[in-house]
Formats: structure tokens, sequence, C-alpha cells
């Protein structure tokens, strides 16, 4: 009878998710999670068909934990206010995180309208067009544009280009959304 196996699928993921939050996902390797684990790299390749898929399962959980992180943060009293500085504020907490998920190529290829069709993107906007009174069209607008600020700030945050308080980032998001929907609301009466 084989020994039995002493080291676990969940154990494998957190050791990796582990590596990626220290070093990025170019530190994870069967070797260096090995190293963490304290065991050869055979207990991998017994749960692990590969590192491609072992890979997509750190990504799944990185997923699932991003998405915690800001549902805890964000509130209806006006979602996409508060998913921006939510989101900023995971680049600030989660540097290497963010950048596996957000800046390695993750979303390479996706078109604006494929993230404003977006199903976990369809609450704030239906928040935001609620809560200014916006047409959907104008919505979706103010979404994309309080996004792609908000990613702007992140990105600077994460490869350490400026150092914002979170006090400022909270009054740029403000700002921000208090002026695209300005816009906004022109853009509907013109």
């Amino acid at each position: 009878m084989p020994p039995k196996p002493t080291t676990s699928k969940e154990e494998i993921l957190s050791a990796a998710i582990s590596l990626v939050r220290e070093h990025g996902m170019e530190s994870v390797n069967a070797r260096s999670i090995a190293s963490k684990l304290n065991c050869s790299t055979k207990p991998l390749f017994r749960i692990y068909e590969n590192m491609d898929a072992l890979k997509q399962d750190v990504i799944a959980q990185l997923d699932l934990y991003y998405n915690t992180f800001m549902e805890t943060r964000m509130s209806d009293d006006n979602r996409l206010l508060t998913q921006g500085i939510a989101y900023i504020e995971f680049a600030r907490q989660e540097k290497n995180i963010f950048n596996t998920l957000f800046m390695d190529k993750n979303c390479a290829g996706k078109s604006i309208e494929e993230i404003l069709d977006a199903d976990w993107n369809q609450r704030s906007i239906m928040n935001a067009q609620k809560i200014t009174g916006l047409s959907l069209e104008n919505a979706r607008n103010l979404f994309r544009d309080v996004w792609l600020y908000s990613h702007g700030i992140a990105t600077q945050i994460v490869s350490d280009d400026i150092n914002l308080p979170s006090e400022e980032v909270v009054q740029l998001i403000r700002n921000a959304f208090k002026r695209f929907s300005i816009v906004m609301k022109e853009n509907e009466h013109e």
C-alpha cells in the first residue's frame, strides 16, 4: 500500500497564494511551492496534472479573495464610488495580487463593452443610474469613466509611481464621480 499523501490541495494552494502575495505570480513554480511546504515536488504533481492547472486554481482563489474584499467595502449608498475606492485600496494592500489579477494581461483582449456588459459590474451600473437619474447609457459611461480613473490611480500606486494617502484617494474618487456625473447629465440635455 502506497504511503498516504501528506500534502493537500488546500496546502498547495495556500503556499502558492502566499508566494503570489510575497513575490508575484512569476514566483509560483513547483520548486518554490515545494520549498514553502518543505516537501518534494512529487505531492504537487499527484494532485495537479501540471503547473497551468495549479495556476488556474490560484487565479480562481485570488478572484474569490478579491470579490470578498470588494463586497465588504462597497455600499449601495453609492456602489460605484465605493467600488472605485475599494479597488484602489486593494491595489495598495495587495500589490502583487492586484498585479496578477489586473496587470499581467489577464484582461488582455477585453473591450470596454465586454467590461461594461460583465455580470459583476451590472449592480454598480444600475446603482449609479438610480442615484444619479442618468439614462442607462450614461450610467454605463459614468461607470466606464470612474473605473478607468480608479484603475489609473491603482496602477500608479502598485508601481510605486505615486504615494497617495487613503483620504486623498477618497477625495479624488468623489471629485471624479461628481464631475463625470455632471458631464453625463449635460450630455443628456444636448
